[in-house]
């Protein structure tokens, strides 16, 4: 009988440890729960960073495109020599390089894959424009092409941009010649070599190998 008199006590003591038990490990799941929450939450806001300066490089890689378009790709107006020496004098404005290349840029963004292209100093397509402009060219389906319009094609022995003027049409291809050349250009303009149409040109007081800008490439095909 004193066995059990004595074991009532400590049954009793046990029962009563046993919600405070329960109890700190509730406490304990509430702040494990509470610093999950908090890195979950850390790790959205660390994501949403990245993403920003993802997106902010991108637009920065993208300008560094426009800028390095406008100073190694050329708009390749090959001139023959035929035409009059000097015939005729392109357009300039007030704006610097700098400034005509930003106002090409926006040009640029608002028409959905349009493009920017220098031009050497051949003066083929003189007087409507020289290496004194940033030309503006638009992804035009070749259907809709028409005489007169201004065009840009990859000629296939030098593998560079050439940009003339559309004067004829031969079935499904447009044959082309530069403003100020005599004679008409080599290769006929098809399906496969154009690349696109001018629809916007930006002239500056400057050539785009002045000191304002690094030159273009200097290559230059003729005839």
């Amino acid at each position: 009988m004193r066995f059990l008199a004595l074991s009532l006590p400590v049954l009793a003591l046990g029962s009563m440890l046993l919600p405070v038990a329960a109890s700190a490990g509730t406490e304990t799941d509430q702040e494990l729960a509470a610093l999950r929450a908090e890195v979950a939450a850390l790790r959205a806001q660390v994501a949403e960073r990245d993403n920003a300066i993802r997106d902010l490089k991108a637009h920065t890689v993208a300008l560094e495109t426009d800028i390095n378009a406008v100073q190694q790709t050329v708009a390749l107006a090959s001139s023959d020599g035929l035409a009059g020496q000097g015939m005729g004098i392109a357009p300039t404005s007030a704006l610097d390089w700098s400034s005509a290349l930003k106002v090409a840029t926006a040009a640029r963004f608002m028409v959905k894959g349009s493009n920017l292209l220098t031009v050497m100093p051949t003066g083929s397509m003189k007087p409507v424009f020289d290496e004194r402009a940033i030309l503006v060219t638009e992804a035009a389906n070749f259907d809709d092409l028409k005489i007169g319009d201004i065009v840009t094609y990859k000629h296939p022995r030098y593998g560079m941009p050439v940009v003339h003027r559309i004067l004829e049409k031969h079935g499904d291809k447009f044959w082309t010649k530069g403003d100020n050349n005599g004679r008409m250009d080599n290769v006929y303009i098809t399906r496969q070599n154009f690349q696109g149409r001018v629809f916007a040109i930006i002239y500056s007081r400057d050539p785009s190998g002045s000191k304002q800008t690094k030159p273009a490439s200097p290559t230059v095909a003729r005839r």
